[in-house]
């Protein structure tokens, strides 16, 4: 068996200003650091033994400082971790793509899956590449428990994978708030088992709403 925890990376400069960020970045916040370093405190005493992260730098900022709190050597970069590509889109404030972009986005509003983001991925893309690397895992590190930091759209995609969840049934699974905590367990005759789910009870007040991502406009 080996245990996976995934989680998410802290609030950036992007996700307080509403912007689509995707493949494209931008810093952690200081409060995305404490949100880190809070999720390092957190996982002090689960044994893990080593971290994979997306290759983004706001995903690997926020495994370093979790790398730092637990004493690991080194933070191992996936590709296959990366946020959605959201193509055109990215770059852009989540409300000016809304008017630019409204039959779009009352598809996006009824489900995120039934779009092609113009030049990016769709949900079976990032469910595909994502879950072919979280699939070598228990293989790789039979006993071990492991820590994976990636992004808000892909873990979405991996927990509802996990729980067999079928890619369509997108509000079946709670939103993941920045550093959220999901644990399964992954036994060799392929079962896995979940205990828990979007846990962001560390943050304590540091959680940022997804703004823009939703429907409901919220105020600055």
């Amino acid at each position: 068996m080996v245990k996976i925890i995934f989680t998410r990376h802290g609030e950036t400069l992007w996700n307080i200003e509403g912007r689509v960020q995707g493949a494209l970045d931008s810093a952690l916040t200081e409060k995305g650091i404490r949100q880190a370093r809070r999720l390092g405190e957190r996982l002090q005493n689960e044994g893990i033994t080593r971290i994979y992260s997306s290759d983004l730098p706001r995903a690997k900022a926020t495994a370093e400082e979790v790398r730092q709190i637990l004493g690991l050597n080194e933070v191992l970069t996936e590709p296959a971790l990366r946020e959605l590509s959201f193509g055109e889109w990215e770059g852009q404030k989540w409300w000016d793509l809304r008017e630019q972009y409204p039959e779009l986005f009352a598809l996006w509003d009824s489900g995120p899956h039934k779009v092609q983001i113009p030049g990016g991925e769709n949900m079976w893309d990032v469910t595909t590449r994502a879950w072919n690397f979280v699939n070598k895992l228990p293989q790789l590190h039979a006993g071990e428990t492991i820590c994976v930091v990636t992004h808000g759209i892909t873990l979405q995609c991996i927990v509802k994978k996990a729980l067999g969840i079928p890619v369509e049934q997108w509000q079946d699974v709670p939103w993941q708030h920045n550093t959220a905590v999901n644990i399964f367990e992954f036994y060799e005759d392929g079962l896995i088992k979940p205990v828990l789910i979007a846990d962001h009870s560390h943050l304590d007040g540091l959680i940022q709403p997804a703004s823009g991502f939703t429907k409901e406009k919220k105020e600055a």
